[in-house]
């Protein structure tokens, strides 16, 4: 998404207020865990960690604990004035105790469109942003070599449903998705393509900012964990 474009400059207020707002509000945006002893984590970027409806009802769902260490505004490279480097994805689970943990939960990527390297990219994949999201899968592919290497038993990537905010975005978007539907497999990693959950139902599953999921929006993602599990 272009930040050049003032028309997505608003848009990113409105992500930058939200994300202040989950900061000071929400014990799960500062990277905290559930309590008690569990077997599930959840890494990533607001999807997750802005409202924390999609791990209150995974836990409710599955009747456990679920450590959660997504946080808002979080890169899979880098970071930024919202979520510095050293609470990026990857940094997330290299910072989190693995002891007990078989499964992880995770999204990633979208910020490094929104707020890193890419958020020049709002035209779709050019070659300039093609790079960048082959610098993201770079990045995931040694994180989820790291997971393996720690006895992980499964990792569910959350993919990303199409937003209301930009079509350029959503261009690249589905790129990045057929991406992963197409690689993620052999890497031993369970794609969730949440676009067909989502289309059609913008206005009842994503707020008013046009990015993050309404409570409607956390349950479908949850359903659609739950059933990759």
């Amino acid at each position: 998404m272009s930040i050049k474009n003032s028309m997505d400059f608003c848009k990113l207020a409105v992500l930058s207020a939200s994300a202040v707002f989950a900061f000071n509000a929400s014990a799960i945006d500062i990277g905290g865990g559930s309590g008690g002893s569990t077997t599930k984590m959840i890494v990533g970027d607001s999807i997750f960690a802005l409202s924390g409806d999609i791990h209150s009802f995974l836990e409710d769902s599955l009747n456990e604990n679920i450590d959660t260490h997504a946080r808002s505004g979080c890169q899979m490279n880098g970071g930024n004035i919202l979520c510095s480097s050293r609470y990026a994805v990857p940094s997330q689970y290299d910072r989190a105790s693995k002891s007990g943990i078989e499964t992880v939960i995770m999204n990633g990527g979208g910020n490094d469109f929104l707020l890193g390297d890419g958020a020049d990219c709002g035209t779709g994949p050019t070659p300039a942003c093609q790079e960048v999201l082959f610098a993201v899968e770079e990045t995931m592919a040694g994180l989820v070599e790291d997971m393996h290497a720690d006895g992980i038993d499964e990792i569910v990537y959350l993919g990303y449903y199409s937003t209301t905010a930009s079509s350029g975005n959503n261009a690249l978007n589905d790129f990045s998705m057929e991406y992963k539907i197409a690689n993620y497999p052999a890497m031993g990693v369970k794609f969730i393509d949440s676009r067909d959950a989502f289309r059609g139902n913008e206005r009842s599953y994503i707020t008013l900012d046009g990015i993050h999921p309404t409570a409607a929006g956390s349950r479908v993602l949850a359903d659609l964990i739950e059933q990759a599990l």
